[in-house]
């Protein structure tokens, strides 16, 4: 079953949005550190920073596989 060009781009808003809160979240969680005393506090070694990354990165890393095989068994 060959996806249509509805499902591509579906797919491909996915993967950007997701990959968008992703490094959003983590830049976030990097910077938010940087401003507190100690300073060599870091932030997405929390478990409130640390457990959502891990499950937004898991899903990321799917989407970006789906989209691959997407790719591959594109026939041109």
């Amino acid at each position: 079953m060959e996806p249509n060009n509805k499902t591509t781009r579906a797919l491909l808003l996915a993967l950007q949005g997701l990959g968008a809160v992703f490094v959003g979240f983590f830049l976030t969680a990097y910077l938010g550190g940087m401003f507190m005393n100690p300073s060599t506090t870091v932030l997405h070694a929390e478990p409130i920073f640390r457990i959502p990354l891990t499950v937004l990165g898991i899903v990321l890393l799917i989407l970006i596989l789906a989209n691959i095989v997407l790719a591959s068994s594109k026939k041109n």
